[in-house]
C-alpha cells in the first residue's frame, strides 16, 4: 500500500475471454479512470497484458475462469485456487454463482506491490459489485473476504511476522458462516445468532421479548393477515455486525430482505424494536409521503429507545432549547440528513401527539399513506405539538434535574492522548478489537484520559454547508465513537468528545463566511452539527465536550454567536466544555473563555529555531510556551488543557511541530527530547488541568521505531510518557 502511495502507478486487467462481459468490465474501469485523482491507471485485458507490465505498480485484477485466463495460471502463485467447480481458500470450497473474493496480496511478478484481486464465478455477480462500488480500488476489507450476495462468510488477514509473512494465520481467521447459528423461530420471526457461543440465554429472552412486541404491535395496529418472518440477525458487537453486512449502526433494517441485523451487548443494545416495526410498517401500509410517519411510528412502537425511551429524550430536548420546528420533520430530505438521535424522538412524539389529536391509532393510519399537511395545518399542528411537549418536559423535569445531577465528572489531571482513528476497514477503526487493545495498551501507559475525534466535510470554507455526520460503516459514525467511549471508560479513562471540521486540501483556520447571511447559515448548521455530538455524550455519559477545532477566522470577532451556541449546547449536555484554540493569535486573543469550563488550546509553539538546541534550550522553549498560555489562564481564571500537543519522529520537530511528517528520514530521539522537555516543565503547573498527546493509533501496528509520524506507540517518547504519566499531577 506505501508504494502505491508513493507512486500512484496503478494497472487495472480485466478479463475479456467473454465477449458478453468484457465492455462492461472496460467501461466500469473507464468509470474508475475518469474518476481517479492523482492516479495514473493504465487498463488492459488479460489478452493484452505483458508479465514486464506488472512491474513497479500496484495492480487491480478481476474476473472468473471463464473470462480472465490470468486465474487458472496464477493459481500456484495465490492462496486462492479457481477451478471449473468453484473457487477454494484456506480448505474450502465456493461454489455458488453469488460467490467472490477478494484479495490483497503481494504482485506475483514485483512484490515490492499489491495485488488486488476480485475473483468469483459468475461475472455478472462481479459486475454487480463493481457497478455498485464506488470505490473498489481502495476499499478492500482486510487482506482477504468471501461474500455470498450481500454476506460476509469469510474474513481476515495474512501473517505479517518476519518468519511467516503473508502466509495464512488461523488466528486473524473469521469464518462468520461457521459461526451462525439459525437457533429460533416463530410466526413472526427467525432468529440467527452470531459468534453468541456462551450468551444463547440471553438472545433466546431477547427473541422472545421481540416476539411478544410484535404480537403487540400487530394487535394495535389491527394487522391480522399473515406476514412472512422477519430475519433477525443478533450480533455481539458492532465489529462483527460491519463486517458480515458492511452496516455498522446500533440496529439497521433490510426491506428487500426482510431482514434486521442489531448489536445486543451488555453496553449497548440495539433490540429496541423500532427496526422491526419499520419493516412492519413499510410491508403493511408502503412507504408514506410523510416520512416523518414511518419513522415516527415506529419509534413510538418502540421499547426503551437509547435506554431511557424516547419520550424521555424528547423531553430533553424540548426542556432545554434544543428541539426542532415541525417544519424539519416534514422535510423528508432533511428528517434523513439531521441527526437521528434528534430526528427520531421528537417523530415518536409527533406521532403521539397526531394519535391523540385525532382520535386514536386507526385514524393516523388511515391517513398513513398519502397525509401532507398544507401550510395553514403544519401551522395549527406545531402549536398543538408544542404544548404537547411542554406537558411531556414538566413529566421529566424532575428525572432529568436528577440525571443532570448525577452526570459523571472527574476531577483528576487528565494524563491523555488523542485517540486517533487510523483505520478505515472496519477491523482497524475505533469499533474494532484492535483498538481496545491500543486503548489497553495507552492506559498501561497511565494514560487516563483520550479525545474521540468524529468529522464532517466542508468543500469550500468560504461558502456555508449543510455538516453531516459520519455514517459510512469505516468511518468516525456514531457507533465507532460509543464504542471507543465506553471502551475507554470501561478501563477508568475519562474521554472527551471533539468533533473537527475536515476540509480537503485546506484546514479549519481557513473557514471565513464572506458576508453576515452566509455566517448565520454556517453557525445555524454547525450548531444542528454540534447539537448531535452534545446529545451523543449525554446519552453515553462522555465526561468532557469540545466544541470546535481551529477555527480561527470563525471564532475570533464572532463572540456573540459562540456565546449563544455554548449556552444551547449547556442545557443539553451536562458534562464540562471547551474549546480548542489555534496556538498563536487564536489562542491569545478568544473572547469567550469565561464560558467554558476549560480554556483549550492545540499547542504546537515551537520550542527552538535551532537546529541543534541543547536539552536546555529545548526546556526554555518549554518555559516560555508555559508562559504565554499562563498570561490567558490569569486573564480569564479558568483551568486549561492541551487539547493537542505533539511532534513527529523528524530531525528537529521542535522548529515547527504542527509540520507533517512526510517523506523526512525517521529521527525518534528527537522526537523523545521534545515530550522530555514539554513533560518536565508543565508537571506541577496548578492552571493546567490535562495533556492531550496527538496521537495514539488504533491499531498498534501503527507505529515502531520506522514510523516518522507523530504517535509516540513503540518509540523512545514512549517511555517519557509512561515515566511522567506514572508521576503525580
Amino acid at each position: 500500500r506505501e508504494n502505491f502511495f508513493a507512486n500512484r502507478q496503478a494497472l487495472f486487467i480485466y478479463g475479456a475471454g467473454d465477449a458478453r462481459f468484457s465492455d462492461r468490465y472496460l467501461q466500469t474501469i473507464r468509470n474508475y479512470q475518469s474518476r481517479a485523482r492523482r492516479i495514473d491507471i493504465e487498463i488492459k485485458s488479460d489478452r493484452d497484458v505483458l508479465e514486464s507490465d506488472w512491474q513497479g505498480k500496484t495492480v487491480f485484477l478481476v474476473g472468473t475462469l471463464q473470462s480472465n485466463r490470468l486465474l487458472e495460471r496464477l493459481n500456484d502463485r495465490l492462496p486462492v485456487q479457481f477451478t471449473p467447480e468453484g473457487f477454494a481458500f484456506a480448505g474450502k470450497r465456493y461454489p455458488e454463482a453469488r460467490d467472490r473474493i477478494t484479495l490483497l496480496y503481494p504482485n506475483p511478478y514485483d512484490s515490492r506491490y499489491a495485488l488486488n484481486l476480485l475473483g468469483g464465478n459468475s461475472d455478472e455477480a462481479l459486475l454487480k459489485e463493481l457497478e455498485q462500488s464506488s470505490g473498489f480500488i481502495f476499499g478492500i476489507t482486510g487482506d482477504y473476504r468471501i461474500m455470498r450476495g450481500e454476506d460476509c462468510l469469510v474474513f481476515g488477514l495474512f501473517s505479517q511476522e518476519t518468519t511467516s509473512r503473508w502466509q495464512f494465520d488461523p488466528a486473524s481467521y473469521r469464518d462468520f458462516s461457521a459461526e451462525t447459528v439459525s437457533a429460533l423461530r416463530t410466526p413472526n420471526y427467525n432468529f440467527h445468532w452470531h459468534n453468541l457461543s456462551g450468551a444463547t440465554g440471553a438472545a433466546e429472552e431477547t427473541a422472545r421479548r421481540l416476539d411478544r412486541a410484535m404480537e403487540n404491535a400487530r394487535k394495535l395496529l389491527g394487522i391480522t393477515e399473515t406476514l412472512p418472518p422477519i430475519d433477525y440477525h443478533i450480533y455481539p458487537n458492532f465489529e462483527d455486525k460491519g463486517l458480515v453486512t458492511g452496516n455498522t449502526d446500533l440496529s439497521s433494517a433490510d426491506f428487500s430482505r426482510y431482514a434486521v441485523a442489531s448489536v445486543v451487548c451488555r453496553e449497548i443494545r440495539g433490540d429496541d424494536f423500532s427496526r422491526d416495526a419499520r419493516l412492519l410498517l413499510r410491508r403493511r401500509y408502503g412507504e408514506p409521503r410523510q416520512q416523518v410517519l414511518e419513522t415516527g411510528l415506529s419509534i413510538y412502537l418502540s421499547d426503551a429507545w437509547r435506554g431511557k425511551g424516547y419520550r424521555y429524550w424528547a423531553a430533553r430536548l424540548h426542556l432545554s432549547g434544543n428541539g426542532a420546528p415541525l417544519s424539519d420533520l416534514l422535510d423528508n430530505e432533511l428528517l434523513v440528513q439531521e441527526s437521528p438521535l434528534v430526528m427520531e424522538p421528537l417523530a415518536g412524539t409527533l406521532v403521539a401527539y397526531l394519535v391523540n389529536r385525532w382520535g386514536g391509532i386507526d385514524s393516523l393510519l388511515e391517513r398513513y399513506r398519502q397525509w401532507s399537511p398544507d401550510p395553514a395545518e403544519s401551522e395549527l399542528l406545531a402549536s398543538g405539538w408544542e404544548a404537547y411537549l411542554d406537558s411531556l418536559a414538566a413529566e421529566f423535569a424532575e428525572d432529568i434535574r436528577r440525571d443532570r445531577e448525577a452526570f459523571p465528572r472527574s476531577e483528576d489531571f487528565q494524563k491523555g492522548f488523542c485517540h486517533a482513528h487510523e483505520g478505515y476497514r472496519i477491523y482497524n477503526g475505533y469499533l474494532s478489537a484492535l483498538s481496545d487493545q491500543a486503548l489497553a495498551r495507552l492506559a498501561s501507559l497511565g494514560s487516563n484520559a483520550v479525545s474521540i475525534t468524529p468529522f464532517s466535510y466542508m468543500g469550500d470554507p468560504r461558502r456555508p454547508n449543510f455538516l453531516r455526520h459520519s455514517r459510512g460503516a469505516g468511518s468516525e459514525n456514531d457507533e465507532s465513537i460509543i464504542h471507543a467511549a465506553l471502551s475507554a471508560k470501561a478501563l477508568g479513562m475519562t474521554v472527551m468528545l471533539k468533533p473537527h471540521i475536515w476540509l480537503g486540501r485546506s484546514w479549519p483556520g481557513d473557514i471565513e463566511m464572506q458576508n453576515e447571511q452566509d455566517w448565520e447559515a454556517f453557525f445555524q448548521y454547525y450548531y444542528r452539527w454540534m447539537r448531535h455530538y452534545a446529545l451523543l455524550g449525554e446519552m453515553y455519559e462522555v465526561e468532557n465536550l469540545c466544541v470546535g477545532v481551529e477555527l480561527v477566522r470563525a471564532t475570533v470577532g464572532q463572540e456573540a454567536r459562540w456565546r449563544e451556541l455554548i449556552a444551547r449546547l449547556r442545557g443539553l449536555y451536562s458534562g464540562k466544555i471547551t474549546y480548542a484554540a489555534n496556538w498563536g493569535s487564536e489562542f491569545e486573543k478568544v473572547r469567550f473563555w469565561d464560558a467554558l469550563d476549560y480554556i483549550g488550546l492545540n499547542c504546537y509553539y515551537p520550542l527552538s529555531e535551532k537546529d541543534n538546541p541543547s536539552d536546555a534550550d529545548l526546556q526554555a522553549g518549554a518555559a516560555r510556551i508555559a508562559e504565554t498560555i499562563e498570561a490567558v489562564q490569569q486573564r480569564y481564571r479558568k483551568p486549561v488543557l492541551l487539547t493537542e500537543i505533539g511532534f513527529t519522529s523528524t530531525a528537529a520537530p521542535w522548529k515547527q511541530p504542527h509540520e507533517v511528517a512526510g517523506g523526512r528520514p525517521v529521527d525518534t530521539s528527537s522526537q523523545a527530547r521534545c515530550y522530555e522537555a514539554v513533560l518536565s516543565e508543565l508537571h506541577g503547573k496548578s492552571w493546567l488541568r490535562g495533556i492531550y498527546w496527538w496521537k495514539w493509533p488504533t491499531y498498534l501496528d501503527y507505529g515502531g521505531a520506522a514510523n516518522n509520524d507523530f504517535t509516540p506507540n513503540g518509540k523512545l517518547a514512549e517511555e517519557v510518557v509512561a515515566r511522567w504519566y506514572g508521576e503525580k499531577w
